[in-house]
């Protein structure tokens, strides 16, 4: 008896003590040994001060940087944060004011998403803008389209999805157990992703291979925005509103977490958009292919040639 009431009070202490282990986050220059232009610009770019606005009691850390006219908004992904677009705001911040921030944990739904960017926009005294997402980003992209298309310029949907129910649905059992894991246990399995799916797509890139792991992590963060990118909402494209802004669409052909349906879908709902395919680059061209992916965005919103297809 004695022993199974110690071998209880063990277990809980241990299940107590597993409970309360934050996901660890690598040093990214402790890991990449190269001094190449990425690392020295990240170092420079991560000792940038950001600012700090709180919308309905939800404090917003973000970036406004750059010079220009017009202004370019980069949105991040599920894991991502302000500071992972930093080689497209290298290239672009001496002709375009830019602005790139990080989804607090707080967000769970595109209504609040939305209304924290309207008013970091406000806070900016930026009407109208160029948004440029990436896979959450993206989806998100397309939910600002539909609700203030009067003040989108243009619109760039990377690695990402249409509005579906094929998301929830193929991660709906997952969905049910992560809040019960311990948030240690859910990086370890996001770790497993890492080295067995999106560095492979990517050609094992010594880059990404150290950048994703120092990204912050929380199981608060991953639980809500996986309910972000599965907050339903509908657009109809055709709509002349919606059909006369300029819409990029980048894909890889070899994404790991975009199914072929998905890219396909989204391809049909924005009929009119230009397309760019990446070749065995992955779900993050954008870190591992950024001289590339630069030169597309370049192209796309400085309507230069040779034009995209």
């Amino acid at each position: 008896m004695r022993k199974k009431t110690l071998f209880l009070l063990i277990s809980i202490i241990g299940l107590f003590i597993l409970y309360n282990i934050s996901a660890p986050q690598s040093n990214f220059f402790e890991h990449y040994k190269k001094n190449d232009i990425a690392s020295k610009t990240l170092r420079e770019f991560q000792n940038r001060k950001t600012k700090k606005i709180t919308v309905n009691s939800v404090s917003w850390q973000y970036l406004s940087t750059g010079k220009g006219t017009k202004t370019i908004v980069f949105l991040h992904g599920m894991g991502g944060a302000y500071d992972l677009w930093w080689q497209q705001i290298n290239y672009f911040e001496n002709d375009f004011k830019i602005i790139t921030y990080t989804l607090p944990d707080e967000i769970d739904n595109l209504n609040d998403a939305l209304a924290g960017i309207k008013s970091i926009l406000k806070e900016e005294k930026v009407d109208k803008f160029i948004a440029v997402g990436t896979s959450m980003g993206g989806y998100i992209t397309q939910y600002i389209l539909k609700s203030i298309p009067e003040r989108v310029e243009k619109v760039v949907f990377g690695n990402t999805f249409p509005p579906n129910e094929d998301l929830l649905k193929d991660n709906l059992l997952k969905s049910k157990i992560i809040p019960f894991l311990p948030e240690i246990v859910i990086s370890k399995l996001g770790d497993k992703t890492l080295k067995d799916k999106l560095l492979p797509a990517a050609k094992n890139d010594t880059l990404l291979a150290c950048f994703l792991p120092s990204l912050p992590f929380s199981k608060k963060s991953f639980i809500n925005r996986f309910k972000v990118v599965v907050d339903p909402f509908t657009i109809n494209s055709t709509e002349n509103k919606y059909k006369q802004i300029s819409k990029l669409i980048i894909e890889s052909d070899n994404d790991p977490l975009i199914p072929k349906k998905l890219r396909k879908e989204i391809k049909e709902l924005y009929l009119n958009a230009k397309v760019y395919t990446f070749h065995n680059e992955g779900h993050f061209p954008y870190i591992n292919a950024s001289n590339e992916y630069n030169k597309v965005l370049d192209y796309f919103i400085n309507d230069k040639t040779p034009k995209l297809k």
